[in-house]
């Protein structure tokens, strides 16, 4: 912890004396804490909605940026909701640091825009740089928002048990990695800074941490599908782009309410289904471990029944190919999750045109401008996704045995992937099917269950 002074960018006299700390094994956030997920927690338990949402709920602009206006007790609250805890100082700066002293939590080199935001206006949503991620892959370290820590600030060397980890202290505490307004220095992972515990900031955020066994309430980050109609399949019109015989033809379907993943289940989220249940790892895993630096990314070589298997361990089922349409597209028929704009300009949309043999998934949540109408990330690109429903003729009934379909029967596949090479493989219309026993490396799932 800390740092010395033999540096371009000079310490702080609280970062000194420079010294080691032992730190035991825990998990950690991805990525700060979002609107939307704070947004779950206030809607689950009643604690009080943020000043600075409109009519007591996030705009959809700003559901995947991280949380702010959060004290230290709130953030506090958030944590033992979901089963965690706020990390504290000698915690954080492990994961900006890992193992060596770098500066940044990507290496010496100095910030630039594409591994942090700092220097700006204003935040951005999370996971935006993940290039900027540090040696255990944490994202958003440096910038974008202040992050509470649970420790009193005081001065070096850091000992957890001199009373600063104490939960009555009215003294300031920790917020480390520096905010979307800070320059270069100040986003160092020894940087630190004391504020009072019942501060409220716009630039003050925090991310959750946990024992290495824990089960979070959040592991699985859910959007709402509110029910209606969708608009099903995709007529040869030239406003539309170009369709398949197999969308047509164009027709309603009504979708009750349900709840979506967010992003494609992760290979981390699927590490603890197998080693809960047993159950094989995909063939890409080393000798049953994720290889390094995909913990974040989809997962991939899993089968119909693999996914179907996952969804059951956490309470849950695969998304129905109506709700899948629903969740990426709304109710105005767009071409695309975003809209009908194409997605080709800088790909900041998706992730797809990279081809089967040199390509390969993308973290997920890295494409936040390509959201849907109700905030599902890489539902164009990335993974082809499997849903419940076997592969039939449209019109689409869920009551004609597509979705009790016999062992065997070919099974929908979603969304387009990174491998897919023209966009309109993409589009929220587009249909595949495989053999329910397929395992690929673009295809993946996401989680869905019933809504209220």
């Amino acid at each position: 912890m800390g740092s010395d002074p033999a540096r371009e960018f000079a310490p702080e006299p609280d970062e000194a004396p420079r010294h080691r700390v032992p730190v035991a094994a825990f998990r950690i956030g991805h990525t700060q804490v979002t609107n939307a997920e704070y947004a779950v927690f206030v809607s689950a338990t009643g604690h009080p909605a943020l000043s600075h949402w409109p009519d007591g709920v996030p705009s959809a602009d700003q559901e995947s940026h991280p949380v702010t206006y959060v004290s230290w007790a709130g953030a506090r609250a958030f944590c033992a909701w979901a089963g965690g805890f706020l990390p504290t100082e000698a915690q954080w700066e492990r994961v900006a640091r890992g193992d060596d002293d770098r500066a940044w939590p990507w290496g010496d080199e100095a910030p630039t825009l594409e591994r942090a935001t700092f220097a700006a206006a204003g935040a951005s949503a999370v996971g935006m740089h993940p290039t900027g991620a540090s040696p255990f892959g944490a994202l958003d370290l440096a910038g974008n928002a202040w992050e509470w820590t649970t420790s009193a600030y005081r001065a070096y060397p850091y000992d957890a048990a001199d009373g600063r980890e104490g939960d009555e202290s009215p003294e300031p505490r920790v917020v480390r990695g520096g905010a979307y307004s800070h320059g270069a220095g100040e986003i160092r992972c020894s940087y630190r800074h004391g504020m009072l515990p019942g501060a409220v900031d716009h630039y003050v955020g925090f991310r959750l941490a946990c024992a290495p066994e824990a089960r979070l309430s959040l592991d699985l980050a859910l959007v709402d599908v509110p029910a209606g109609d969708v608009v099903l399949g995709n007529d040869e019109r030239p406003s539309r782009g170009v369709a398949l015989p197999d969308e047509a033809p164009q027709h309603v379907v009504s979708v009750p309410a349900f709840e979506l993943t967010a992003t494609p289940v992760t290979n981390a989220q699927y590490r603890e289904f197998t080693q809960a249940t047993g159950h094989g790892a995909p063939p890409h895993w080393i000798a049953g471990a994720i290889p390094d630096g995909l913990e974040h990314h989809p997962v991939t070589h899993v089968d119909w029944f693999d996914a179907s298997a996952y969804c059951r361990w956490v309470g849950s089922r695969l998304p129905t190919e109506a709700e899948w349409e629903k969740a990426a597209r709304g109710v105005d028929g767009r071409l695309y999750p975003w809209g009908d704009a194409e997605p080709e300009s800088g790909r900041s949309r998706a992730a797809f045109g990279l081809g089967s043999k040199g390509g390969v998934p993308s973290v997920v949540a890295s494409f936040p401008d390509g959201a849907s109408p109700y905030g599902a990330l890489d539902m164009a690109g990335n993974v082809w996704e499997w849903v419940s429903t076997a592969y039939a003729p449209y019109p689409y009934r869920v009551d004609d045995g597509r979705e009790d379909p016999v062992v065997g029967a070919p099974r929908v596949l979603r969304g387009g992937s990174f491998a897919s090479m023209r966009s309109s493989f993409i589009r929220c219309a587009s249909r595949s099917r495989s053999a329910p026993g397929r395992r690929s490396a673009h295809i993946g799932f996401r989680v869905a269950r019933d809504g209220g």
